[in-house]
């Protein structure tokens, strides 16, 4: 429901703040008073269009502010989807209009786009009347109505997931046929890649030995002239570090019988001429081993180049030119199976086709069954809002489709996430005229009066927790104005309803009544909005029934009137 609604610097009202009640409310005031300047300022935090001329006179900018409590969760859905919080089930829509021409929205302070708003907007609020917010008047959502007061909105649903698999099935049978076109073709390159790849017979970290070997070969005569030297200086030369360190250890073996704690230094000594003697046999080993082969080298130079090009066609190293192997294998073997795979897609969518089929014109027969009395209880609850020669119905059209699968009494029709077929609603309020679109020819009281009998019936399943009706009292009067106002009260019992009225009859049915009126302060006019208490309400249908000269008479009309 819509708990309160602030207003600022908007049209004629200054600053505006009212708590609304659950159940029916009325708002009543004189023409003029700026009844409709407040259904523009919801209709702009509905996410309506936005209009500079809207900012009061003087101001820099228009505020509305919204506070909506919501008892269904689903309702909350898309806001939650937006990551923006709600706590309590209580959120504040709020919009500023700036005379810049910037609009900004905002839900519990998130800001929002004004697309998003509307999509939200549209799910909180159904307004009726003069204003552009009108479901009616989209063709497109009359099968929403039609199969909500049919219950067939499940085998809607259950049709609209199978069209949804069977159009990423489509997607999947067109690339695998566009693959198919290029496949002979897209193997030749995979399997020459493949091979190429195969035949080099890579190892890991083949590269980085490759090029350590090659780096010895190009300093081979430098190794080996240091190799000799060190070998020399080591055992060969005169004064050499192992003839120097025999010395040492024969003095040292001479003066361990003197004194023993020599000992360690004397092992010391002999383990670092054995590992110097070693050292000279690894030298002496590794100096034979090298030499300077320019046909090893060459062939370094060619695998690395070998390698190299791999590198560049495949990846940055060894290890991603074999990942590329790897993946070019998988493309194969997928290839291979091609063919396979595309017959399975092709029958797998055709039993998608026929389930299809069967799903549509099951809910095709369902809405034209639905439809009839459908048409027939909605022309019921309008003769009984005075509209006696109405006529009413449900138009289905079935446009042929050379390129769809449905078959439907006999031709080939096209199918949507929503069925087959386009419905729309016809309509006629005068005797001798035929039925023609709702959307071209009804005026505004009519279209509210035809929603209303829409929602008489619709009461149970209809979602949307806030409604407002203004205009639908347009061109009634006494006992049919009175049954408008239990319509209304009935729809009602299970929302919030608001309704804009000049008819006593109809205020007397609320259960809330606020007056709208407009004041002149200094040179500045002000419209204001407040709740009546129940002797003001007595006032105000008094006044509204017999104009401003209020005798006792029309004050006990209009108690009669308020009473339950």
């Amino acid at each position: 429901m819509l708990k309160e609604l602030k207003i600022a610097h908007f049209a004629i009202i200054e600053s505006l703040r009212v708590e609304f009640r659950e159940g029916f409310n009325v708002l009543t005031g004189e023409t003029g008073a700026g009844k409709s300047i407040i259904i523009d300022a919801l209709n702009l935090i509905l996410g309506g269009r936005a209009d500079t001329d809207f900012i009061r006179t003087g101001e820099a900018q228009a505020t509305v502010e919204a506070c909506f409590e919501i008892h269904d969760p689903a309702l909350l859905d898309p806001i939650r989807e937006r990551g923006i919080e709600v706590e309590g089930g209580e959120i504040i829509i709020k919009r500023v209009l700036s005379a810049a021409g910037k609009s900004r929205c905002f839900i519990n302070d998130s800001q929002i786009t004004v697309s998003t708003l509307a999509q939200i907007g549209d799910r909180l609020v159904d307004i009726h009347g003069q204003h552009d917010h009108q479901s009616l008047l989209r063709p497109e959502t009359h099968v929403d109505l039609l199969d909500l007061y049919g219950k067939t909105l499940a085998a809607r649903q259950a049709l609209a997931d199978g069209w949804s698999a069977y159009q990423a099935g489509r997607k999947a049978l067109e690339d695998r046929r566009a693959r198919e076109k290029d496949r002979e073709s897209r193997q030749e390159l995979l399997a020459f890649q493949l091979g190429e790849i195969d035949r080099a017979e890579l190892a890991p970290g083949e590269d980085e030995a490759l090029l350590a070997e090659k780096k010895r070969l190009q300093n081979a005569e430098k190794i080996h002239q240091t190799v000799e030297e060190a070998q020399g200086l080591l055992d060969e030369a005169e004064g050499s570090v192992i003839e120097r360190l025999g010395r040492a250890i024969n003095g040292l073996e001479a003066l361990v019988g003197i004194d023993p704690a020599l000992e360690e230094k004397l092992t010391r000594a002999q383990t670092a001429y054995f590992e110097v003697e070693a050292l000279v046999d690894e030298l002496r080993g590794y100096g034979r081993t090298l030499q300077f082969d320019p046909v090893r080298l060459e062939e370094i130079e060619d695998r690395l180049a070998e390698i190299n090009g791999l590198k560049r066609k495949h990846g940055g190293d060894i290890a991603a030119i074999l990942a590329r192997r790897d993946a070019l294998r998988e493309e194969l073997e997928s290839l291979a199976g091609s063919a396979e795979t595309q017959a399975a897609l092709e029958a797998d969518l055709k039993r998608q086709e026929a389930a299809l089929e069967k799903q549509a014109a099951g809910l095709a027969e369902a809405r034209e069954a639905t439809a009839k009395r459908f048409e027939k209880n909605v022309v019921k609850e309008l003769r009984d809002l005075d509209m006696a020669s109405v006529q009413f119905g449900v138009s289905f059209r079935y446009e042929p489709d050379a390129a769809g699968f449905v078959r439907f009494r006999g031709q080939t029709v096209g199918l949507s996430a929503k069925g087959i077929g386009a419905i729309e609603f016809l309509f006629s309020p005068n005797p001798g005229e035929e039925m023609k679109p709702l959307a071209k020819i009804a005026s505004g009281g009519e279209l509210s009066r035809v929603m209303l009998a829409l929602k008489s019936i619709l009461n149970d399943q209809d979602t949307v927790p806030v409604m407002i009706f203004d205009e639908v009292d347009t061109g009634i009067g006494g006992k049919v104005a009175e049954k408008v106002g239990h319509r209304l009260k009935k729809v009602a019992a299970g929302r919030q309803v608001f309704s804009i009225t000049h008819l006593p009859q109809i205020a007397g049915m609320a259960q809330a009544h606020y007056r709208v009126q407009k004041d002149v302060s200094g040179k500045r006019t002000q419209s204001t909005i407040r709740e009546l208490t129940m002797d003001e309400r007595v006032e105000e249908i008094a006044r509204m029934s017999g104009g401003e000269k209020i005798t006792e008479a029309t004050l006990k009309h209009a108690r009669e009137m308020l009473r339950p």
